[in-house]
């Protein structure tokens, strides 16, 4: 099957937007593939051709939430990670909605993580001669360095309901870490 078939681009949108729409009212954990068809108005046997499962769905769901930032150069990402979130991630309202519902769900949290982790890694693997960084960091550090960092900075305005502007938040993000682009 070709990604580029409109029959499968539209099914899988219809089947991403399902599972979006079912985040909102239930956890992950409790959602299964038979409601993920229903609300979609796809069988479950064109689900498992393009899914293996409501896991994998739920990766391509947040590749696809988040494609526009990955595709921002890593200049931006790294210099103005907040500004750049705030510039690239559509509908943040709905998406905000559906993390704090499932803030307790450890399956979609874990998911969530990993996918985080996968990308960010692959993303400073492919990035690392642009980055600017003391020569005793071991490259492979890096990802888990920002990564928990961003991690902690969004839990921050989060817990404490920080209500400033992305640039003044990138200006404190700046003073904690020491990487840049060559």
């Amino acid at each position: 099957m070709k990604e580029t078939d409109l029959r499968v681009i539209k099914t899988k949108k219809a089947l991403s937007s399902s599972l979006l729409q079912l985040l909102e009212q239930h956890l992950f954990q409790t959602i299964t593939v038979n409601q993920i068809c229903h609300n979609a108005l796809v069988h479950r046997t064109t689900f498992y051709k393009h899914f293996y499962d409501k896991y994998d769905l739920l990766e391509y769901l947040f590749n696809q939430l988040t494609k526009a930032y990955f595709a921002t150069d890593i200049s931006d990402r790294l210099n103005h990670p907040f500004q750049t979130i705030n510039d690239t991630i559509n509908n943040k309202e709905d998406l905000q909605k559906v993390a704090d519902f499932q803030q307790e769900d450890a399956e979609f949290n874990k998911v969530l993580k990993n996918v985080c982790i996968k990308i960010m890694n692959d993303d400073i693997k492919n990035n690392c001669d642009r980055i600017d960084v003391d020569g005793d960091i071991p490259n492979n550090l890096l990802f888990y360095i920002y990564g928990s960092l961003i991690e902690g900075f969004l839990h921050w305005i989060k817990d404490e309901k920080i209500d400033w502007p992305s640039e003044e938040i990138d200006k404190i993000f700046h003073k904690v870490i020491n990487i840049k682009i060559k």
